[in-house]
């Protein structure tokens, strides 16, 4: 017997808050929070969450100590909630027993686009991240050739300041010196 994800009944109302999100039951769907609209998605596909898994064990191995990598973390902006797939942070604000990270305990966020990713979707996440101030934002394409993006907080927005396609070496200096191919996050070792 299949069992159906527990959807709340007023899941579409625009007035939800943080604390109410949290207080959801886990369901296995992502739960997230926009503008007051509590935004529903399934976990992403194992390709995604593999890919994910590399990028975090990258970005560990690379950043700084006081610097730390994890997956599916809960980061407050303001009044919205999102759960970007990979964020570096500050190594305490992570160990903090809280529910949520701030945006200034955030150097980095990681979000990997797969073909289930909506246009809007594309677009918000990144928008509000650097709304939010978050420093670095990577983006990885998993759709097609495999591709990875750096870009850098500049005024509003981001501004690219590395790529790379699978085949390619990825190559930044700045949040911590990153360098590897995007061919590593899918596929066998």
């Amino acid at each position: 017997m299949t069992k159906a994800f527990a959807v709340p009944p007023d899941h579409y109302r625009t007035s939800w808050t943080i604390e109410e999100v949290l207080a959801l039951p886990e369901n296995g769907m992502r739960q997230e929070l926009l503008e007051g609209r509590l935004v529903v998605s399934p976990v992403p596909p194992k390709p995604h969450q593999w890919a994910a898994k590399r990028l975090e064990r990258l970005f560990d191995d690379a950043a700084p100590l006081g610097l730390e990598a994890n997956r599916e973390v809960n980061l407050q902006l303001g009044a919205d909630l999102l759960i970007p797939d990979v964020m570096v942070g500050s190594a305490d604000a992570l160990s903090d027993a809280g529910p949520c990270m701030n945006a200034a305990d955030v150097t980095m966020v990681a979000e990997i686009l797969s073909p289930g990713n909506t246009a809007f979707g594309r677009a918000w996440k990144s928008q509000r991240y650097a709304e939010g101030g978050i420093p670095f934002f990577v983006e990885v394409e998993l759709s097609g050739v495999v591709q990875v993006t750096v870009y850098e907080l500049r005024g509003r927005g981001y501004a690219k300041i590395a790529a790379a396609h699978a085949g390619e070496i990825l190559k930044s200096a700045e949040p911590f010196e990153l360098s590897f191919d995007p061919a590593e996050l899918v596929g066998a070792r």
